[in-house]
């Protein structure tokens, strides 16, 4: 609805444009006035009309709206201020969405996906594989999921996928600490470097990898051997805890993506050797880091990226003089892996402490592939986890931090999913767990699925009272005139345009929010009439509005990956 009305007065616009001779250039974006005396929407398109054209804007309105051929729905229409364009619609023209959404149930809002759309990686956890997860990383594991199904619901065919840092030091640090802990389960006492792993879920590996092999065989293997198979065996143990704290939050993956498989491949050194020769690396020095006072700083030569061309602040390094290669050169052999699968579109959703290294990357990117802003990041700050609002720091389990399954096990995979996005992924997130257990109000996953449940009980009871439905076609939607049978309307009229929103700014938030939203229309509405009436007419027009108030919540909750009950 909102878009046929742009269209016809863009159409306007066009024609006024051409009658002084301007091509075309303003684009027509309605807006909800936000007093409904202003109409069902309004347009303030006169405004850069009118400068374009060297007229007054009220001018400019007046001279479109003799222009433009409006859909039967506009009622009438006036000019406000300076040039605001106000559209009243007809009564009930909006209410007629009620069987739209009613008869294309999980599809209202959606764009089928067919096999020309475009294809987006949505990368996110990625979080290393030695340890649990963290309530952080838990968040940065809902909003990825939430993302990919919104960008799925709006037509784009999204992978899922999880980035494995199965390279490097850590993992060295990993295999050294599962075999001081198998030392220990055989008696000794062992004092454990600093560095080392401490947590409980260490001796649960070193358990699990001994009904593999006997502490006899480890210890009769080379240091060099045993380091690297305990290595490998580590990493799979800790990636299965990992997998199995991933599905009881409900989320799977399509892909996982091994570091290592980039190095052994040769895919990171052909990347050097392919930035040497396109000249875009060159071996120099960097200056002491900015902000820090280092004694004796000794520069190193070492490979550097020209990452400044392209938008970066300083080079930055990508293999030490001998070749070995950095963090840094995986990172972009991994990206480089991904436009060469396919993909039109990169989404990496990271953790805020990441956010220095955005541009770096993004930079490479557009060295090597001509792409700007690529790939598109989401920060996502961590998570404060209280308990009646007081600070939670530690975990018997992973003894440095609270564990995400801890937290899931403790409110559930609901209450996790749907708070995690009630706010901003930049913004830091207070959450409690006492609130999150909590059956009323104060609990936002509660509040919306209890209207849900609500709607259920009405369609239940009507259904008892032998008052049948009819088809949605036949409803008379006239008689749906009250103020909150009118707002509830708008908000299913504008879930759509929430979802659009959503997609394109990778902004999955925005969907919790609405059905926040959309629950509060639908308590107030409760509160204050009836549905089960004498009056059969006005029953079956409301009756028409909880189903499709039913199946759009259905619709946003699913969307978040969390569950939708029909009793509470």
């Amino acid at each position: 609805m909102k878009r046929e009305l742009e269209a016809s007065l863009q159409l306007a616009v066009e024609a006024l444009l051409s009658e002084h001779g301007e091509e075309n250039g303003v684009r027509v974006a309605l807006i909800r006035p936000k007093t409904r005396d202003h109409g069902d929407y309004a347009a303030n398109v006169a405004m850069p009309l009118a400068g374009r054209l060297g007229i007054r804007p009220h001018e400019a309105a007046q001279r479109l709206l003799e222009l433009v051929q409006w859909p039967p729905m506009v009622d009438k229409t006036e000019i406000a201020g300076p040039g605001f364009i106000n559209i009243h619609l007809q009564q009930a023209s909006e209410a007629s969405i009620l069987t739209k959404i009613v008869t294309q149930g999980i599809h209202y809002g959606r764009v089928a996906v067919d096999v020309h759309a475009p294809r987006a990686c949505v990368e996110f956890v990625s979080a290393n594989p030695t340890g649990p997860m963290h309530v952080g990383h838990g968040r940065g594991a809902v909003v990825g999921d939430a993302l990919s199904s919104v960008m799925e619901a709006r037509g784009v065919r999204v992978q899922r996928e999880y980035y494995i840092n199965d390279a490097g030091n850590q993992i060295g640090v990993l295999a050294d600490s599962v075999w001081l802990r198998m030392r220990e389960l055989q008696g000794e006492s062992i004092d454990f470097p600093d560095g080392c792993y401490p947590g409980e879920y260490i001796v649960d590996a070193a358990r699990t990898i001994l009904e593999a092999r006997s502490f006899e065989e480890l210890q009769a293997m080379s240091e060099k051997d045993r380091r690297i198979w305990l290595g490998c065996e580590a990493i799979h143990a800790m990636m299965t805890m990992i997998r199995t704290d991933l599905q009881v939050l409900g989320i799977s993956f399509d892909k996982y993506f091994s570091e290592k498989s980039l190095h052994q491949s040769g895919k990171v050194g052909e990347l050097i050797e392919q930035l040497k020769a396109d000249d875009l690396i060159y071996m120099g020095t960097l200056p002491p880091p900015k902000g820090k006072e280092i004694k004796d700083y000794h520069p190193v030569e070492q490979w550097l990226f020209r990452t400044t061309q392209f938008g970066d602040d300083v080079d930055r390094p990508l293999a030490k003089k001998d070749g070995t290669a950095t963090y840094f050169a995986a990172d972009i052999a991994y990206h480089m892996n991904k436009h060469e699968r396919g993909f039109d579109r990169l989404v990496d959703v990271w953790g805020a402490d990441h956010g220095g290294y955005v541009t770096r990357v993004q930079a490479a990117m557009q060295a090597l592939t001509g792409k700007k802003h690529q790939p598109e990041v989401m920060l996502v700050q961590m998570v404060n986890l209280m308990r009646d609002g007081k600070p939670v720091r530690m975990s018997k389990r992973a003894g440095t931090f609270v564990t995400l399954r801890e937290v899931v096990d403790e409110v559930g995979k609901d209450a996790v999913r749907f708070n995690f996005l009630t706010r901003r992924a930049e913004s830091q997130l207070d959450f409690d767990l006492e609130m999150a257990k909590q059956k009323n109000d104060e609990n936002p996953v509660y509040y919306v699925q209890y209207a849900h449940a609500r709607v259920c009980a009405i369609l239940r009871k009507a259904d008892e009272e032998s008052l049948r439905l009819v088809k949605p076609e036949d409803v008379d939607v006239s008689y749906l005139v009250g103020a909150e049978e009118i707002t509830l309307i708008k908000h299913l009229l504008a879930y759509p345009e929430v979802l659009e929103i959503a997609a394109n700014r990778l902004e999955p938030y925005r969907i919790a929010i609405y059905l926040m939203q959309l629950a509060a229309g639908l308590h107030s509405f409760y509160h204050k009439h009836r549905v089960i009436i004498e009056d059969v007419e006005l029953a079956q027009a409301r009756l028409l509005l909880m189903r499709a108030v039913k199946q759009v919540l259905a619709n946003g909750l699913e969307l978040l990956g969390v569950s939708v009950p029909k009793v509470m």
